[in-house]
């Protein structure tokens, strides 16, 4: 006998969407043509209501896939159940306090907020950051703000944080946008258009979702995160047969989904030839910084005055060629001590330190602990 499953996606929405695609790409690749599924899609927040789901719970519902926000109170009766329950995205109100059964898929805030980062830095062209967050300031958003702010930081830029798209005059122009949405990123790019802003010169705005009826009908159109809402369909129906196999509750856990890819359209700046000096400069920085090279090597492989990319260097990245080499050395010497079993005077010299007392004091004023407590605190967290 097939089992009843209900899925409830907002299929108004690319997410929704290839979520689903996910789901039957479970389905056909573990069971070809003879799905044990018999799936009832719920559609729109509407269609979702307390009496439906109560229905569902009466019918004897094996297991539910659910991913229509704000629908708290209508899937509240389902607290008092043990069906299995895959929630994607969305709160769960009632339901937090079920102890098994019940899988949470998330896009990964961090992954996100973190490529948004490294794709603004490596346009290499503005002058300041900032983080446009949804309505609301939804904890989704806050992460990945957290996320967006901490790779800045780490690559010596501030991060500015935005409430309403109003908030975005107050930095002057040259600023990089990553809104939390596409929403968010649409009534930023109205609203900086009735102020006679330009977008992408004046101000550049990067948005997640990947929503082609918003990115593709903004003007400009709308550089965004797309996250891999196919992914987390993928894991949701993998989850949820998991469970609906097994004849004990499991504990609740949650998944983790990433990025699949960051579609650049006309609301990020192309980049200028001073852009494209300092993006050739972060690239052999990236490549070398471990090999000793030092200023000179940089400027030397820029061809240019050292004056020139000093400059542009400072007014693009808001640091120096030094400082960006001493950071990328640092991050490969997190990376060895995380990784490796080596020494720490080995590690210097592989990582571009000719003294290892000078790297020690360093590490140890840029992250407020000693190489060897570093190391001893990541082994503990093994």
């Amino acid at each position: 006998m097939k089992k009843k499953v209900l899925v409830a996606l907002r299929m108004a929405g690319v997410g929704g969407q290839m979520k689903l695609a996910g789901i039957f790409r479970y389905l056909a690749e573990r069971y070809g043509d003879d799905s044990p599924w018999d799936v009832k899609l719920v559609r729109t927040h509407s269609e979702l209501t307390c009496r439906l789901i109560e229905s569902a719970v009466v019918e004897g519902t094996h297991g539910y896939i659910l991913s229509i926000p704000d629908a708290e109170a209508a899937i509240a009766p389902l607290s008092r159940t043990e069906a299995p329950i895959v929630i994607s995205d969305v709160g769960v109100g009632e339901l937090s306090s079920r102890p098994t059964n019940l899988v949470f898929i998330h896009n990964s805030a961090r992954e996100i907020g973190r490529k948004a980062a490294a794709y603004l830095m490596g346009q290499g062209v503005a002058r300041a950051y900032a983080f446009l967050h949804a309505e609301g300031k939804m904890p989704w958003s806050v992460a990945r703000f957290a996320a967006f702010r901490e790779a800045l930081m780490e690559n010596g830029h501030w991060c500015e944080e935005l409430f309403e798209a109003k908030d975005a005059l107050r930095l002057g122009n040259g600023v990089a946008i990553f809104a939390a949405q596409d929403d968010a990123a649409f009534r930023l790019v109205e609203f900086l258009k009735s102020r006679r802003r330009r977008v992408p010169s004046d101000f550049a705005v990067l948005g997640v979702d990947n929503d082609t009826l918003i990115c593709e009908n903004s003007r400009p159109r709308i550089s965004s995160i797309q996250p891999d809402f196919e992914a987390e369909g993928f894991m949701a129906a993998e989850a949820l047969d998991e469970m609906m196999q097994t004849p004990h509750p499991r504990p609740n856990k949650t998944l983790l989904a990433g990025v699949k890819d960051i579609v650049r359209r006309e609301s990020t700046a192309e980049v200028s030839q001073s852009g494209r000096l300092v993006q050739r400069a972060v690239a052999f920085i990236d490549a070398h910084a471990t090999e000793g090279i030092g200023v000179r090597d940089v400027v030397a492989h820029l061809g240019c005055s050292r004056r020139l990319a000093d400059l542009r260097f400072r007014q693009l990245q808001g640091r120096t060629i030094l400082d960006a080499l001493t950071e990328r050395r640092l991050e490969a010497v997190r990376e060895r001590i995380l990784t490796t079993r080596d020494t720490l005077d080995s590690i210097a010299a592989d990582c571009g330190f000719r003294s290892s007392n000078y790297l020690k004091n360093l590490f140890k004023r840029r992250f407020s602990m000693s190489m060897s407590a570093f190391r001893r605190a990541s082994l503990l967290k093994r």
